[in-house]
Order: structure tokens, then C-alpha cells, then sequence
């Protein structure tokens, strides 16, 4: 079920995604949860997102995409996060078109100005129990009109859960804190030795990502010496 969207009803958009699916036309990217779709039409702009593959791997992705449309119901109302209007034949999730530009690609007018609000963003994802986990990936933060941040693809947000969850608890309170560190990678561009006193508070580098940064350096040494 769908929320309205205006001049546009659930049946004209199921034909539209499907024809678009069936020929492989109107992608605008491709990630790991399936094809992502652009909707231009009667006043429109609308992303949606279909789950692709067969068998195993397209039940995987289907559920990865329910548990996203879940994500973006708690997120209702919060400034800086696309619109959601449903889960269009409980596969194909719509969200509003944000016209802005991944991060690695903008120009920032006010950077102060920018992070700042980030940061206000990210408090409010964990104010209503959501942590997103991959803010360090730089094409899930949009720039809009060079000024405004906008987050996007919430696949592999952490949902906290009310009541006894230890492990649930745990993930959460490391996805909370890689939001931070990115946001501090982020504004600081990876120079964490110019990382201002005010804003130390917010990094604390996890062990999962000491290991994966020691990966990451050794196979660089290595490559750099084959």
C-alpha cells in the first residue's frame, strides 16, 4: 500500500516498474539490493527500488528491501531523509527523487554549515532508534544545492529494539558509533590529526574498524610492493 501520491495511482505505477524491470530500461544505479529505477512523469519524480536475481538471492534482496521500507517508517518527518510513500506489491520500495549530488562529486559552499546539519540529521536517525552504519560510503550522502545534506539507502541500517535484545543492543551501539566516526572522517576528509577539540567526542574508532584499516593498509603495502 501506497500513500497517495498525487496525479499517479498504485496500479499505473506497478505497470510502469515491471515494464521497466522486464526491459531493463529507466536505471538510473545499481547496488546490492537490486536495480534502482527513475519515474519522470504527470509531475513526478519518483525513485523506486526492485530487487533482482533468482531463487535465494532474490528472496535475500526482497527482504533487505521490506526491512529498509521498515527503516523509513520510523523515519517519518525527519529533515534530511527521503520520502517514503509504501511498499508498491510488497517488492518494490518508493521513495521521493532528491536532486542532489553524491559527496565525492559536490562542491560545499559552507562547510560548517553543512557538517553541522549532518550531525543534527544523524542525532535525529538515533533519536528514533535508527543507526545507519555506511555514512562512510560517499554515495549515500547527497549535497543539495551545494549546501544541504541529504542521507540515502538505509539497506543495512541497525533498528533498535525495545525490551531484552543484548546482541541487537550491541550492533546497534557500534552502528551508532561508525555514524559518528564517518561523520568525523567525513567533515575532516580522513585527517584526523586536524580533528578540533570539540568535536573529539565523536570519534572513537571501533575495533572492527582498527582490523579493517589494517586490512586495508597491509594489502596496499603488499600491492605496492609486487
Amino acid at each position: 500500500m501506497l500513500r497517495d501520491i498525487d496525479n499517479l495511482t498504485e496500479s499505473e505505477l506497478l505497470q510502469w516498474i515491471r515494464r521497466s524491470v522486464k526491459t531493463g530500461s529507466n536505471i538510473l544505479s545499481r547496488g546490492y539490493q537490486g536495480h534502482v529505477y527513475l519515474y519522470e512523469g504527470k509531475g513526478q519524480r519518483l525513485i523506486l527500488k526492485a530487487p533482482t536475481g533468482w531463487g535465494l538471492g532474490r528472496l535475500i534482496r526482497r527482504g533487505m528491501l521490506r526491512n529498509e521500507h521498515r527503516v523509513y517508517s520510523r523515519l517519518s518527518g525527519v529533515s534530511g531523509v527521503p520520502r517514503c510513500y509504501g511498499l508498491l506489491d510488497g517488492c518494490y520500495l518508493v521513495l521521493e527523487f532528491i536532486d542532489g549530488v553524491p559527496i565525492r562529486r559536490a562542491r560545499i559552499t559552507d562547510r560548517g554549515v553543512f557538517f553541522e546539519t549532518l550531525l543534527k540529521i544523524i542525532k535525529e536517525l538515533h533519536k528514533a532508534d535508527v543507526a545507519h552504519t555506511d555514512l562512510k560510503k560517499k554515495d549515500n550522502l547527497l549535497v543539495v544545492e551545494g549546501r544541504r545534506p541529504c542521507v540515502i539507502d538505509f539497506g543495512v541500517a541497525v533498528v533498535k529494539k525495545p525490551g531484552f535484545a543484548p546482541l541487537n543492543r550491541y550492533l546497534y551501539n557500534l552502528a551508532r558509533k561508525f555514524d559518528f566516526n564517518a561523520w568525523v572522517k567525513l567533515k575532516y576528509d580522513g585527517k584526523y590529526e586536524s580533528i578540533a577539540d570539540e568535536d573529539r567526542g565523536y570519534f572513537n574508532r571501533t575495533l572492527v574498524e582498527k582490523v579493517s584499516r589494517w586490512i586495508k593498509d597491509t594489502y596496499l603495502r603488499i600491492m605496492g610492493r609486487a
